[in-house]
């Protein structure tokens, strides 16, 4: 028996049309299938990061900021002319010994080492240094919260004050001030050091390094 069946030539089109089509067709499907898997995803991952940004966040505003760390007490931002830093005072004084330009230097402890400074500003842009001197600019907080005895104000001011003349004031009694020997003592340096010098960074220098030192009210950080 002939099992052969003959199929003309427009049946044979079709059928390949028809077989092109469904390909097509199948193709498409499993595209928008994994478009819209893909999709769900990506909302999914939008969802999760907007769930998560606050938590993050928060984390990140509780973390401490390495750094220098700020003295609590409202301290005074100040810029110092540093020369130098020592093991001890003595080494510091001799560095100063054989300089003659460092007449008016000063040595101030701080964090167990001893700095020789010639000049104190209340802005980087106020010191000159250079490297063929060896100086350059030291950032510090003073804190003089502790002197209380001597009129912290009355410090804070001459060491803040941008006009000699006004610091000259401080130097005077007021109507109705306190004559205790703490604020009398202070009086009296003030001339001292405003008779030793006219130059502000010099005097704020020379009132620290006797505040730090030998009242030992005041305080340096960094």
């Amino acid at each position: 028996m002939n099992f052969k069946k003959k199929y003309s030539k427009m049946t044979v089109l079709a059928a390949m049309i028809h077989g092109v089509v469904i390909g097509i067709a199948a193709v498409a499907i499993v595209g928008f299938v994994i478009v819209g898997t893909s999709g769900i995803g990506k909302e999914q991952a939008v969802e999760k990061g907007v769930a998560t940004q606050p938590e993050k966040k928060g984390e990140e505003e509780k973390t401490p900021v390495s750094g220098d760390v700020v003295p609590t007490g409202d301290p005074l931002k100040m810029v110092a002319k540093q020369h130098g830093v020592f093991s001890s005072a003595d080494a510091a004084k001799e560095f100063i010994a054989t300089d003659a330009a460092l007449a008016k230097a000063a040595v101030i402890e701080a964090d167990g080492q001893f700095f020789v400074w010639s000049a104190i500003g209340l802005a980087e842009d106020e010191l000159i240094v250079s490297e063929a001197e060896g100086t350059f600019r030291k950032p510090f907080y003073a804190e003089t919260s502790a002197c209380s005895a001597i009129g912290a104000g009355k410090l804070t001011k001459a060491l803040s004050e941008t006009d000699l003349a006004q610091i000259k004031i401080l130097t005077t009694s007021g109507e109705g001030e306190s004559d205790e020997k703490g604020v009398a003592d202070f009086r009296k340096n003030l001339v001292a050091v405003t008779a030793f010098t006219s130059d502000l960074q010099v005097i704020r220098l020379q009132l620290l390094a006797h505040y730090t030192h030998k009242d030992g009210c005041a305080k340096i950080s960094f």
